[in-house]
């Protein structure tokens, strides 16, 4: 399968089974990002904030794929202040991809996800968990590739937001790629780091 990233936390899994576009974002929602034109089989929301939410943005043929939800928070006060946020866990060409979605807490039961094959994992803070926080959830799951994501490069993101900077020198096994990556079940352990969104 191959991931493509349009930054923030958009992402389109593409492959012999089809594809997938998770969280994409409204035009005018992130600093730095244009306005997407995706099409795919299945398009996966982890929660209805503008950067998040833009299923008008995808042509949609739909096809059946097999995903599991945890419902989980936006923030480490159940929700009161950013409301709720899914977890996908999207079974693809037989491996297991999670995506964290905008996750603002931690939580205990960590067994549908654990040993998962790609985790997509909220780092940049103030809206969600921290890097730290984020170090704390890669070493639970011990997903096989890490790809961290919402967080500022650049002109691109939120000023709130940590870069990746902090997240990146408490990683030794880093795969620089420009927008795009190849995995299948023989990929070795890695994290991922995108050079520009493709947009």
């Amino acid at each position: 399968m191959k991931i493509i990233w349009y930054g923030h936390s958009c992402f389109e899994i593409t492959g012999s089974d089809g594809t997938v576009i998770f969280d994409p974002y409204q035009e005018g929602s992130i600093p730095g990002l244009n306005k997407l034109h995706l099409k795919g089989n299945l398009v996966l929301c982890s929660h209805e904030h503008d950067d998040h939410n833009a299923r008008d943005c995808v042509d949609v043929l739909l096809k059946e794929f097999k995903v599991e939800k945890i419902e989980t928070y936006h923030d480490h006060h159940l929700g009161s202040r950013r409301g709720k946020n899914t977890i996908h866990i999207l079974t693809y060409e037989n491996m297991k991809v999670v995506h964290m979605g905008d996750i603002g807490c931690i939580i205990d039961d960590l067994s549908k996800i654990k040993n998962c094959d790609v985790l997509m994992i909220p780092i940049g803070g103030y809206y969600t968990i921290d890097t730290k926080e984020a170090l704390e959830y890669i070493n639970q799951i011990q997903p096989r590739i890490v790809i961290p994501m919402h967080y500022r490069s650049g002109d691109v993101g939120y000023d709130v937001l940590s870069t990746n900077e902090e997240f990146i020198k408490n990683r030794k096994d880093i795969c620089y790629v420009k927008d795009v990556i190849e995995v299948n079940q023989e990929t070795q352990k890695q994290t991922v780091i995108f050079e520009k969104p493709r947009n």
